[in-house]
């Protein structure tokens, strides 16, 4: 079934984030089963909730997910991200799945994301760039500060104009 889709997904842990947090000395298991408590009456992420509460930080959870899925890290503050890199996906998808493309080499497109980002949206993102896709991982406030920044101004400019 995923054939056609060139990323790869691997978890280098079987681990959820919670005990990996917990492995780290970052979080204990009571802090863990209030912060799962409240995820499951809110719907946000695990991550979300932790950063929230002050238990973790983000890049805490960035680092730990991007160990979870052996991806690098990655803070998209450190890109200029050039314009026809920002023109190649639609600012919708990429503001639904919290994620950015920061760059492309050759048939590669880089994409950051701050959390997991199901297969099917993956699948879809390279159909539509028409690039395979290396993904790295960083904060959910380093990719909403460039969505900001690179997408959501362009979105408005273009309902403008």
């Amino acid at each position: 079934f995923w054939g056609n889709c060139m990323v790869r997904l691997n978890r280098s842990s079987t681990k959820k984030l919670g005990e990996l947090l917990i492995e780290e000395g970052l979080l204990d298991k009571e802090k863990l089963d209030e912060a799962l408590k409240q995820q499951k009456a809110s719907g946000e992420r695990l991550g979300e909730v932790l950063v929230r509460l002050g238990r973790v930080t983000e890049k805490d959870i960035a680092k730990t997910v991007a160990d979870q899925f052996a991806l690098p890290y990655l803070g998209v503050s450190q890109y200029y991200l050039p314009k026809e890199i920002t023109e190649l996906l639609p600012v919708e998808i990429l503001v639904e799945n919290h994620c950015v493309p920061i760059d492309r080499i050759g048939k590669i497109l880089l994409l950051v994301v701050s959390g997991p980002v199901d297969l099917k949206v993956l699948e879809a993102l390279e159909q539509k760039a028409g690039l395979e896709i290396s993904l790295f991982v960083s904060t959910t406030s380093e990719i909403e500060t460039a969505l900001d920044t690179h997408f959501r101004q362009k979105e408005k400019v273009d309902a403008e104009g």
